[in-house]
């Protein structure tokens, strides 16, 4: 855990709160990017960039999505990884749990396990070379 991310994401939190609460996510990508923009940091050399956020996905029904994530600027050198289980159906996956096939706005227990799903992906992002991911 980072611990300079997870404070990052406490004092950002409410901007991913209001961006749960518009729709539903469509995909765990679209979760990290939303957690990687709330951690971005302008004023932060080499800060994690939402636009560089690369899923890998050797599963099939199930499995382990791997997301790497680089570092803004012009060719970074800083990387880091988050690993998220899923599953083929609401009953294994928690994304598809929370969201239920639904195509009424979030409700707001919905937006709270979005919200605790979002903190658990901030809470396994491990910086590459650091040690094993």
């Amino acid at each position: 855990m980072i611990q300079k991310f997870v404070d990052r994401y406490m004092g950002r939190k409410e901007k991913l709160r209001a961006l749960f609460a518009e729709k539903h996510p469509e995909e765990y990508k679209s979760i990290v990017q939303a957690v990687v923009k709330v951690l971005h940091d302008e004023d932060e050399y080499e800060s994690p960039d939402p636009e560089r956020v690369v899923e890998i996905d050797h599963g099939d029904y199930q499995g382990t999505l791997v997301y790497v994530i680089g570092a803004s600027g012009c060719q970074p050198s800083e990387y880091w990884a988050v690993m998220v289980g899923y599953g083929s159906c609401s009953g294994c996956d928690t994304l598809q749990a929370i969201h239920k096939y639904s195509d009424e706005p979030p409700t707001e227990d919905q937006i709270n396990d979005y919200m605790a799903l979002a903190l658990h992906i901030v809470q396994g992002i491990k910086h590459i070379g650091d040690e094993p991911v």
